[in-house]
């Protein structure tokens, strides 16, 4: 009788091991933000294919400059320039037109269309590869079964933001606000993707500093396609 019960433990032990588990890790999203007026709306019903420039963030706090900012920042901005192309815009050189506004003394935007036949700057008013996504809850999944549970710890991973503003130059004119979000893990993460720290005998994930480079390319570029997509509606 005990061996009985001994073999069917050790079968019991051994289904269970082969049935796979898994946890999974989603974080909520937060939703983006678009503001466009009526005047930026009848523009691009008239002009649907502009000439734009992308003024990035610098220290000179002039229109455009591109001396200012690391490999990776360039990197961003090439990628949403290219979208923009890809899309029939023309897109203005920015050092050169930041020659010709330095050498103008240029303060006031609505100058700006008869020196450089530009009609939308696309302002980058903030990127942000730092943006915390938190939460204690995953899905386990045993065999087929699937349950949403609540952990002891909480896990974070690194999100990004990037928000833009839209200039009609001829009226010098903010005429749109735009604020999207790069959610981590949109598909779910496994919980073994995370690495884990045991300092001070306390089992917890380790924290990203920013975004990997690759994820934030790849999130820039959707994101200008959702900014262009937003001037044909």
């Amino acid at each position: 009788m005990k061996k009985n019960l001994l073999i069917v433990a050790l079968v019991a032990i051994v289904f269970t091991s082969c049935i796979s588990t898994s946890k999974t890790i989603r974080f909520n999203a937060i939703p983006d933000e678009t503001v466009a007026n009526e005047n930026l709306k009848n523009f691009f019903r008239s002009n649907p294919k502009p000439s734009i420039l992308l003024r990035v963030p610098n220290s000179n706090d002039r229109a455009s400059s591109n001396t200012s900012a690391d490999n990776t920042s360039n990197l961003l901005f090439n990628a949403i320039e290219k979208e923009f192309l890809k899309t029939g815009f023309s897109v203005r050189d920015r050092g050169l037109f930041n020659e010709v506004l330095s050498k103008g003394n240029i303060s006031d935007y609505s100058k700006i269309k008869e020196l450089t036949n530009t009609d939308i700057i696309v302002e980058i008013a903030n990127i942000n590869l730092s943006v915390d996504y938190t939460t204690n809850r995953f899905t386990e999944k045993i065999g087929n079964k699937v349950t949403e549970k609540v952990g002891n710890y909480s896990y974070t991973e690194k999100g990004a933001s990037v928000e833009y503003k839209i200039i009609l130059v001829r009226t010098n004119e903010v005429a749109g606000a735009y604020k999207f979000n790069y959610q981590p893990c949109p598909n779910g993460c496994v919980v073994q993707s995370f690495n884990f720290s045991t300092k001070r005998k306390i089992f917890q994930p380790v924290l990203k500093e920013t975004v990997e480079i690759n994820a934030m390319e790849e999130f820039i570029k959707h994101s200008t396609q959702k900014l262009i997509s937003s001037f044909k509606q």
